[in-house]
Order: C-alpha cells, then structure tokens, then sequence
C-alpha cells in the first residue's frame, strides 16, 4: 500500500456512506434449514431431518407431531388426530418435556397461542414463534432479533 492510498476511514465513500444494520443481517430464504432448539434446555429438537415435539391435542390426548425444519415448508405429521385448524393444547421438548407454548402472545393471524423455539443459522440464535393453530402458516423471528436475521418472505422486501 502506497503512502498517498487513503486508509479505511479517510475515504470519501466512508465519510458519506455508513454501513446501515440492514446490510449486516443474514436473510433466510425459503427452504433454508434451521437447526432448531428448546429454549429451555437448549437441547437439539431434531430427529431424522424433522422438528420433533411432544403435543396435547383438544381431547387431551397426547403423542407427538413433527414438522419440517425447513423455512417456509409446512409439512408435519403426527401419531394422534390434529384437526385442522384447531389450536393444539399443549406442545413439548421432548427431551425436558418444558411447554414451549408462550403465555400472553398470540398468532397475528388469529387468537390462537404461538409456540417458541431457538433456531440457528451459523453462529446466530434467535427465538421463533409459531402458531399453535393446525394449518395456520404464521411464523416470526423475535421483533428485538429482527436486526440479525431477516425472513425471506419479510414485509420489509
């Protein structure tokens, strides 16, 4: 580097141009896999390439159901009956059987209860909320996240 190159800092393009928090975030497209954890135990949820967790449907009876840990693919499955568009009762870590049902929040596309998880994308973790209704597609990375991960299907594109 030459005496007279300008240093990172004393150029023009710096002085005018500040690097904005929304260039710094990671955008989630669709398809893109999340690894995905107990926010209480932090404790894989993965089992043969799918979310596994334990469920408490309307009748009380419980078992499991699995959903993809792709973004924006909303397969799931499940050993007990799930109704469509019935709110679960209750879903589970299956590994310390902690809710992950989150008190005093609700799906914005309804009045059902949303479900928290940690997801991880690199070396970035952030809570995932999701409907606890059967059908319902809503989904949201935390508001107080939202300047380290974007989704691909943000309102903000």
């Amino acid at each position: 580097m030459s005496p007279d190159t300008p240093q990172k800092g004393d150029r023009w393009e710096d002085m005018v141009w500040r690097k904005a928090q929304y260039n710094d975030r990671t955008v989630l497209k669709s398809g893109s896999y999340l690894n995905s954890f107990c926010p209480h135990c932090g404790e894989s949820l993965l089992r043969d390439q799918k979310v596994h967790l334990e469920t408490v449907n309307r009748d009380g009876e419980e078992g499991w159901v699995e959903i993809s840990p792709y973004l924006n693919v909303f397969e799931h499955s499940s050993d007990i009956h799930l109704s469509e568009g019935e709110e679960v009762a209750d879903l589970r870590c299956p590994i310390c059987h902690h809710t992950l049902r989150v008190e005093g929040r609700k799906c914005e596309k309804g009045d059902s209860h949303v479900a928290r998880i940690m997801i991880g994308i690199s070396s970035i973790f952030v809570p995932m909320y999701f409907c606890m209704r059967v059908g319902c597609r809503w989904h949201q990375i935390d508001p107080e996240d939202q300047h380290k991960i974007i989704l691909d299907d943000s309102l903000e594109w």
